[in-house]
């Protein structure tokens, strides 16, 4: 709506958010994700005043609270690319459209293995580098778990990836965090 499309879903937020202008008062409503989607909102929102919005109303606008508690427990996604370019890539879109700020990060190549143990479990290692046999890059994300769900609906159906694959959560401190961008 404040890109001048009244009718339809919000292209990042869908059905979940609605937003309705009437006496150039402009509410929204709905739930989002995280507490940056809804300052992203407000801030759209508050930057279209003097431009046909007089006064923001977001106080129907909410976060969604999932019972679950940040911090604890850590999930690592796995998808496979058919080069760095496209890894890379996948990589700055996910982050960007999840705002998860990945604990480790790695883009795995076939000729060069070695951070692949230090970033998954030996279950997820050995198909892992099956993918690695057939050419392609993997791309290796650790997020809080309470992201995980987003990151890996990112990584299925909005980029190329041929295979995907989440590991069992972690406890936090139960592995080691490799930061950096391999």
């Amino acid at each position: 709506m404040l890109a001048g499309a009244a009718v339809g879903p919000h292209p990042q937020h869908g059905e979940n958010v609605v937003a309705r202008l009437a006496d150039g008062r402009l509410r929204l409503s709905g739930v989002v994700d995280q507490p940056a989607d809804r300052d992203e909102l407000i801030d759209q929102a508050r930057a279209r005043i003097g431009h046909g919005i007089d006064e923001v109303d977001a106080r129907g606008l909410s976060v969604r609270s999932n019972g679950e508690r940040a911090g604890v427990l850590d999930q690592t996604l796995v998808a496979a690319l058919p080069d760095r370019q496209t890894a890379e890539l996948v990589r700055t879109f996910v982050v960007d459209h999840s705002r998860v700020t990945p604990r480790a990060e790695a883009i795995v190549e076939p000729g060069r293995r070695r951070p692949l143990r230090d970033l998954v479990s030996p279950e997820l290692a050995a198909d892992a580098e099956k993918m690695l046999d057939r050419g392609m890059v993997l791309l290796v994300l650790r997020v809080d778990e309470t992201s995980a769900f987003t990151v890996r609906s990112l990584l299925d159906e909005d980029t190329r990836s041929t295979w995907t694959v989440a590991a069992p959560p972690e406890l936090r401190s139960a592995r080691k965090v490799t930061n950096g961008r391999n």
